[in-house]
């Protein structure tokens, strides 16, 4: 089992070696992170349509919002991805489903969640969400509850999950959702309708022709504050943090004949992925490298430093991550970055645009001057994706409570993989782990048959 998204657990028992072909496997996991979505994240796997929703639901006397909704179902999952079809044209789809063949059947004055899911694509493209001459009531965000806010329509950045109501306000008709391409997406023009379909009796039709309802066209509050339920614990309210890491990211551009190919990084220093899990075995090809520790091989003018990224958080201690934007100069400037936390949420505090900065000690000079961006302690939302606007900077606050190594990567499959990644060791002073067992599986480096040299 590898590379799934948001498996953000205490504990789990699992296998950690690849499974034989015909061969099954029992996974038992207790989950501690509740009313969460989960899903596969890998671009081969995407590809090749292995992939889908897993929800995680808390029990109703926990659940905060429970008063608001009657209906929590499978149907009310909307997967969105995007696809490129046989014609080689781009096509979004919704649970595997194409552009408008989906209907979801619902009755007069029911109100149904609905949880949203958007796996990003290649392109990372954001989406809005809206029904025709209906409100949604966003309540939660990376399956953390919200105030909750009635808009006319829902914006869900690549990576992100986003629950609303929907309220059953008919009585009689099918109405249109839409789920369209946004953000730097927008022009591309692709859009998936679901048809909401009312089942009504012939006593809900006599009394909408009675009592009708008005357009909701006028609604003001076009798109989600995003203000948490949970308040932002008394460690991170302070306003400077002692522990707080400035990481900016861009892409190193290299020709290679007629073509040309990136090394997308942070701070200059792109990952190579460990060739064995580090919590279980410790390999001992692992270059290490942090702003504190640059390998010898990359001390001379170098670009960007190829090199297992790995920088430590001490078990407990209050974490700012400010993570901003330094590629603003190249073609893809209004484009946004989404990036994932494994093994912690967190709350972000602040967000601008267009803040053009250029390194880390830029950023840092600019915070301590006061002018890298203003911070918000007030109903900072809670969450395990943070979006970086494009040339912006975004910063968020967590305690390093869950020890581990925990994987802080883009959304972006083709960009993770090629380097867009670090580890945080979360650790107690003495760096150490619990003993893993003599006989728990092994693993190391695998080449399976796609990658068979002939």
């Amino acid at each position: 089992m590898r590379d799934y998204k948001n498996w953000n657990l205490y504990k789990i028992t699992m296998l950690q070696n690849l499974l034989p072909t015909e061969k099954t496997s029992s996974v038992s996991v207790l989950f501690l992170f509740l009313n969460r979505q989960y899903f596969r994240s890998t671009g081969d796997e995407l590809s090749d349509r292995v992939f889908g929703a897993f929800i995680v639901k808390q029990s109703k006397r926990r659940e905060p919002h429970v008063t608001i909704y009657d209906h929590d179902d499978i149907p009310h999952v909307l997967l969105v991805e995007y696809v490129t079809s046989q014609n080689g044209s781009n096509e979004m789809r919704v649970n595997g489903n194409a552009p408008s063949n989906t209907t979801i059947t619902v009755k007069n004055n029911g109100r149904y969640r609905f949880r949203t899911i958007n796996t990003g694509g290649l392109s990372q493209c954001p989406i809005e969400i809206k029904a025709q001459e209906h409100f949604l009531t966003a309540i939660a965000i990376d399956g953390h509850a919200i105030e909750p806010v009635q808009v006319e329509a829902v914006q869900v950045e690549p990576g992100e999950t986003l629950d609303f109501v929907l309220t059953a306000s008919k009585n009689r008709g099918i109405f249109n959702m839409t789920v369209s391409s946004g953000g730097h997406c927008e022009d591309s023009n692709l859009t998936h309708t679901l048809h909401i379909q009312y089942n009504s009796t012939l006593n809900d039709i006599i009394l909408e022709m009675k009592n009708p309802k008005l357009s909701v066209d006028s609604v003001v509050n076009h798109y989600v504050s995003k203000a948490s339920l949970s308040g932002l614990p008394w460690e991170l309210s302070a306003n400077k943090l002692k522990n707080t890491i400035y990481l900016g990211f861009s892409s190193i551009k290299y020709q290679l004949g007629e073509g040309s190919w990136s090394m997308p990084n942070f701070n200059n220093m792109s990952m190579v992925l460990p060739s064995a899990p580090l919590l279980l075995q410790q390999p001992q090809d692992v270059v290490e490298c942090n702003s504190e520790n640059v390998p010898f091989k990359c001390r001379s003018g170098f670009t960007s430093c190829e090199c297992t990224h790995i920088i430590d958080l001490p078990l407990g201690s209050a974490t700012e991550l400010v993570v901003f934007d330094t590629e603003h100069t190249l073609f893809r400037a209004d484009r946004s970055h989404s990036f994932h936390l494994h093994g912690h949420s967190f709350h972000v505090v602040g967000e601008k645009r267009k803040a053009f900065v250029k390194s880390a000690e830029h950023a840092k000079k600019l915070d301590n001057e006061g002018r890298l961006l203003r911070r918000n302690f007030e109903g900072a939302a809670l969450k395990n994706t943070v979006v970086v606007p494009a040339a912006g900077v975004s910063a968020v606050r967590f305690v390093a409570d869950n020890p581990g190594y925990w994987l802080f990567r883009s959304e972006s499959t083709s960009e993770w993989s090629s380097g867009l990644s670090l580890i945080f060791r979360v650790a107690n002073p003495t760096g150490s782990f619990p003993k893993v067992p003599e006989d728990f599986p092994k693993c190391g480096n695998f080449i399976g048959p796609e990658f068979f040299l002939t």
